[in-house]
């Protein structure tokens, strides 16, 4: 029964920091369309590579591009 209550604690840590990760991406994915008057380089290279390794369009009909 232990066994299977830390199987699922670990999938559930493992989703969770997909989703946050996912999440904020994201944010700043969108948040950040000019990064010069945005926001700080390393923040909005930060975001980008969040929202691109976790699959790209969070809401495929909201974009910018």
């Amino acid at each position: 029964m232990f066994q299977y209550l830390k199987i699922f604690a670990v999938i559930v840590i493992i989703i969770g920091s997909y989703l946050g990760v996912r999440y904020i991406g994201s944010i700043i994915h969108y948040g950040c369309a000019d990064p010069r008057e945005d926001g700080p380089p390393p923040l909005c290279l930060m975001g980008e590579l969040g929202w691109v390794i976790t699959g790209g369009q969070l809401v495929p009909l909201w974009t910018r591009e």
